[in-house]
């Protein structure tokens, strides 16, 4: 098998364990010499000392230089090093050890030591320097000084959590003999006996009698307090029903909730009348007395004032308080059949007669066009198209709502229900709805002094389209929907969510009154006429 090269030779298995346990002797020898520990440190007597050297003089030559390096050689040096070091380290000890009488040992005889000398074939112990026994004590010291650390920085854990729990630590307390009188939360004892100290501004919190007396006083926020269910009781059935209308949403305009709420002031102001009758108060504190009464009322519309009245509802609760405090008659019975003409009054000048004047000013404008566009759902326009549409036969009408199924079909019902045809379109349809109307006829929600029009969300992109097409653009509004300022809300009381968007007023062609036809800009003349009729 060896004359042929191409088979190679297997060796046995225990060779191969032999080879490597001869390897693993040889690094260990290395190790030995480098930690400085004398293997051949048995004490024997010179000659056969210097025989065994010679005699393995040769095999020591085998394995250590047959193929000596530079870095085999740097090793040897401090192997060398190190065991000198250890052997110096060695002897001072020793010597100190004499010294402090910490030999306890005694000393062999000398025919013991000839006898242990006569064993050369015995092997020898291994030597633990010093400096390996030093290095062993650091490393005992060292783990005990971690262990230390570790569990200090445990303590200093608890510690934070204690502190950062201590409001809750010492507000919640165990205590013997109370288990009935907790109750528990989220895994949590809670005391059971808790007063609560409610003063006008401030909210007093404190635990039980055995708790240290936690307490924290919290400032009242600018959100009014609510009384109990009782604070109904001085809210008139009437404003009640118009409230649950809102909430309902059977209220779908701003004309709508302004004729409402004057009919529910209407049945509050003779229900009022009839028990200061009947408690026989002086006529002379009737307005004062009326305003304080009304004001329970309006607080419960607006949730407290967290919503604002709309605009148009706003200008007439603000006429209707200085008509209130204008009153003086000499009788209860007098100042009451007073208000309620003015009431009377304005229903009539407001709504019915305005929508009258509208009409008849704008029909006009209607038989030059014939084709009329419409946005969304007013019911002023709808007055105006449907004695319009009685008037000129041959109208055309097409309805542009913002979404499907919108407000803007309650026109097409009213000309269904009487037999006349309508075109019915989206956003989507606009600009078709545009291309082939003659003139645009909006509603608005209020109109201010600079010629803005707030409107119904999507009415600005039917202005632009009307716009791009040539087409007129007339908005339709009574009188007391002009307002000098106010502020815009996203959700205003009895409506609900408005989505109101401005139309700048050079977009607009003309605005329709109930007093003449005017451009946007004559905003402030309206204003001004408003203010001298009132005055008057």
């Amino acid at each position: 098998m060896s004359g042929n090269p191409n088979i190679t030779e297997k060796k046995h298995p225990a060779d191969k364990i032999k080879e490597t346990f001869e390897k693993l002797k040889e690094e260990l020898k290395t190790l030995g010499m480098i930690l400085g520990v004398n293997n051949d440190s048995t004490t024997q007597p010179p000659a056969s000392s210097t025989h065994s050297k010679e005699s393995t003089k040769p095999d020591d030559k085998n394995p250590y230089h047959k193929d000596v390096t530079a870095d085999d050689k740097k090793a040897r040096k401090a192997a060398k090093a190190a065991e000198k070091k250890a052997r110096a380290e060695k002897s001072v000890a020793n010597k100190a050890a004499a010294a402090a009488g910490s030999t306890q040992q005694p000393q062999k005889k000398p025919e013991q030591a000839g006898k242990n000398q006569e064993k050369p074939k015995q092997e020898p112990k291994q030597v633990v320097p010093d400096s390996t026994a030093k290095l062993i004590e650091e490393n005992r010291q060292l783990t005990k000084t971690t262990e230390q650390l570790a569990a200090q920085m445990e303590s200093l854990v608890v510690v934070e959590e204690t502190k950062t729990n201590g409001d809750l630590k010492s507000a919640i307390k165990k205590t013997t003999g109370v288990e009935k009188n907790v109750r528990h939360v989220h895994n949590v004892i809670m005391p059971s006996a808790v007063t609560f100290d409610l003063p006008k501004n401030q909210v007093k919190i404190v635990a039980s009698d055995s708790d240290e007396g936690v307490a924290s006083e919290i400032e009242s926020t600018a959100i009014s307090q609510l009384d109990d269910a009782t604070c109904l009781a001085h809210i008139h059935p009437a404003f009640l029903t118009l409230l649950a209308q809102s909430e309902l949403e059977k209220i779908p305009d701003v004309e709508t909730v302004c004729i409402k709420f004057i009919k529910a002031f209407k049945e509050f102001l003779r229900d009022w009348t009839a028990e200061r009758e009947k408690n026989q108060t002086e006529a002379s504190s009737f307005g004062h007395d009326l305003d304080l009464a009304i004001r329970p009322q309006l607080a419960h519309l607006t949730q407290n004032g967290h919503w604002p009245l709309p605009f148009a509802l706003g200008n007439t609760v603000r006429l209707l308080k200085r008509t209130i405090k204008r009153v003086d008659d000499q009788t209860n019975a007098e100042c009451g059949e007073t208000l309620q003409n003015y009431l009377e009054d304005t229903l009539s000048i407001n709504f019915s007669s305005a929508y009258k004047a509208i009409s008849q000013l704008l029909v006009r404008k209607i038989r030059q066009f014939k084709k009329v566009v419409v946005f969304d759902w007013c019911p002023v326009v709808n007055h105006v198209l449907l004695d319009a549409r009685e008037q000129i036969e041959d109208m055309q009408l097409t309805v542009i709502d913002a979404n499907s199924s919108g407000r803007g079909t309650r026109h097409v019902k009213s000309f269904v229900d009487r037999g006349y045809n309508v075109k019915y379109v989206t956003m989507k349809g606009a600009s078709w709805a545009s291309r082939d109307g003659a003139v645009l006829i909006l509603g608005c929600s209020a109109i201010f002094a600079n010629g803005a029009v707030a409107a119904q969300k999507g009415a600005l992109a039917s202005v632009l389209t009307a716009n791009h097409y040539n087409i007129p653009v007339i908005v339709v509004a009574e009188h007391f929907k002009f307002i000098d300022k106010g502020q815009v809300y996203q959700r205003v009381a009895l409506l609900g969510r408005q989505n109101i968007e401005f139309i700048q007023s050079d977009l607009v062609t003309a605005v329709v009154t109930d007093l003449r036809i005017l451009g946007p800009t004559s905003a402030p003349a309206v204003l001004k006429a408003k203010a001298l009729t009132d005055m008057a």
